[in-house]
């Protein structure tokens, strides 16, 4: 991790006025250390930022955490990937249910216990997105006490607020860490029928509000924008004319990337959404499956988590690398009750005994993965996403010195 040094004037001045800005998003900062050297103009900052897709409380995920004490514990399920998500400087994932107490249920109306929250912070994600369709499955009360206990807890959250006295403060949530100011935007196409209710607001997909909120972001000198958008069709691998349109607005109108959820699966993604203003790179992720749930049907046992990392030298900031990890959902049965595990599938697919993988539950993963990566590495076209090379355990020396899988 890079560590910034400053005056120690300089570092008086950030501690005075790091916290919540007068008008509007959090400032967070990560760091800052007393030093005499002063900043260069020429100082090169970088932060990497790693995100995953839904968090799905399905009640037979419930029952797997449920300890003989009545206490629920799903720390286990994210084990294998831990170590990955907390190399990030900032790792964010969507929280899709309500943290609004028992009876603790799944489809169609969400409820988990907080300790669903609190083992995937203890895993690594920093922040977690509430705007989505189920964030109204348990009504105002279910709303205002996800929000409650995410407070408590003391996780970072946008995407659905108390009123607008708190969205005011609190959106576009403006993040900064290693020197980089970044700007996070939360949307979700809808709630499933279910309105909020005054004075509750949930961030929809209107333009108008967005276009707004992009506006107080370039007032907020974000140095890069990401909009979080909730959308899409279920199960489709593709994504639709209207995410492609409205990728393009975001776009046109501010945002540096576009990173998506919903349809469970993994949709396909694009470097250059815009090819004709010659601006490269305009990453839009449609859709990145779940991170987490109990769906077991084809493309709905895994998904990916997209890294991007981030260079600001100057007043300029770009996207120098970004990467995709792939994970598959493994569950299996230990001793008549069955367990979750979320496993980096191009690793397990190499070393499936030392995930606990059966001869089954490998068929499954292998179609993932190859599935996902068919997605990703079209053969039909001259885009693909690099996959991250975190897991790779062997690697050999091409002709040029570069370091490639074995």
């Amino acid at each position: 991790m890079k560590i910034v040094k400053l005056s120690q004037l300089l570092l008086l001045f950030l501690l005075l006025t790091a916290g919540w800005s007068s008008d509007h998003a959090v400032v967070v900062v990560q760091e800052a250390v007393t030093d005499t050297v002063a900043v260069q103009i020429d100082t090169v900052f970088r932060l990497r930022l790693i995100f995953a897709g839904d968090l799905m409380g399905h009640t037979p995920v419930h029952e797997a955490a449920l300890k003989e004490d009545g206490s629920y514990d799903y720390t286990a399920c994210f084990k294998y990937v831990k170590d990955y998500v907390q190399s990030a400087d900032l790792a964010i994932a969507n929280l899709e249910v309500t943290l609004a107490g028992p009876p603790y249920t799944g489809y169609p109306q969400f409820s988990a216990p907080i300790s669903f929250a609190t083992a995937a912070w203890e895993a690594g994600f920093d922040i977690l997105t509430t705007a989505n369709n189920h964030c109204m499955d348990r009504g105002k009360y279910g709303l205002e006490a996800t929000l409650r206990n995410l407070d408590s807890l003391g996780i970072p959250h946008l995407g659905t607020y108390r009123d607008t006295q708190q969205r005011m403060a609190e959106h576009p949530m403006l993040v900064e860490r290693n020197g980089i100011r970044v700007a996070l935007l939360c949307y979700t196409y809808g709630t499933n029928g279910i309105p909020a209710v005054a004075p509750n607001i949930v961030n929809d997909l209107d333009t108008l509000v967005m276009l707004r909120d992009l506006q107080v972001a370039e007032q907020q000198q974000a140095d890069y924008v990401i909009a979080l958008v909730h959308w899409g069709i279920e199960y489709q691998t593709q994504a639709n004319a209207g995410q492609i349109a409205l990728a393009r607005w975001l776009m046109e109108h501010g945002c540096d990337a576009v990173i998506g959820g919903h349809p469970h699966v993994v949709q396909n993604f694009t470097a250059d959404i815009n090819p004709e203003n010659g601006r490269y790179p305009e990453l839009v992720v449609f859709s990145m499956g779940n991170l987490i749930s109990n769906q077991r049907k084809l493309n709905c046992d895994g998904g990916i988590m997209v890294s991007l990392e981030l260079e600001k030298k100057g007043d300029s900031t770009i996207l120098s690398d970004y990467s995709y990890l792939p994970y598959w959902v493994n569950k299996f049965q230990v001793e008549g009750k069955w367990q979750y595990r979320i496993l980096p599938s191009a690793d397990a697919v190499e070393f499936p005994e030392e995930y606990g993988v059966d001869e089954n539950g490998y068929k499954a993963l292998k179609l993932f993965d190859d599935n996902t990566r068919s997605r990703l590495h079209p053969a039909d076209s001259l885009g693909c996403m690099p996959e991250t090379r975190f897991y790779y355990r062997r690697m050999v020396s091409d002709s040029t010195g570069m370091t490639t899988p074995q």
